[in-house]
């Protein structure tokens, strides 16, 4: 049993939401959105952009032009503001954000990897596989893989208890 299916299983036995990341994924490694929005309410802008994100965050044509122009201000100034206040660029916290809801996805219904991605904002196959590698640290079909596993231990440790 790979690292990744070890944790995820462990998480899943523990209660532990099992939608929260193995230790070696960089969404792990970096504080949660909700903590990193609450840094962001210094500035109306930026409650903006967050307001734009959940919005619209599906959209594959999303821009950061779009972002500014919804927030108020330059693409230039909001990235400014981002990393002041949230310690990234508007690229990555969208990357982040629609990874996230990728995961939420996979956790709550059984939905085709294709459906997620397009649910996402993500333009195709390949760029979902890509930028999933990178926030969670394995494919997405293996990551899928090991959730169904986990729930099959788990469904199958219950029946003996």
């Amino acid at each position: 049993m790979s690292v990744i299916a070890r944790v995820i299983t462990s998480m899943t036995q523990e209660g532990t939401p099992s939608h929260l990341q193995p230790p070696c994924s960089l969404l792990s490694t970096m504080p949660p959105l909700a903590e990193v929005r609450c840094k962001s309410i210094y500035s109306r802008r930026l409650e903006r952009l967050w307001a734009f994100i959940e919005e619209h965050y599906a959209d594959p044509e999303i821009r950061l032009a779009d972002a500014g122009k919804h927030s108020g201000t330059s693409p230039d100034h909001l990235n400014r503001l981002l990393r002041r206040f949230a310690g990234m660029t508007f690229h990555h916290l969208l990357s982040r954000y629609r990874i996230e809801k990728c995961l939420e996805l996979l956790h709550e219904k059984n939905y085709t990897l294709t459906e997620i991605y397009s649910r996402c904002g993500f333009n195709s196959a390949t760029t979902f596989d890509r930028q999933f590698k990178r926030w969670v640290g394995c494919l997405p079909s293996e990551y899928k893989k090991l959730i169904a596993e986990a729930g099959e231990s788990k469904t199958a440790s219950a029946k003996f208890e």
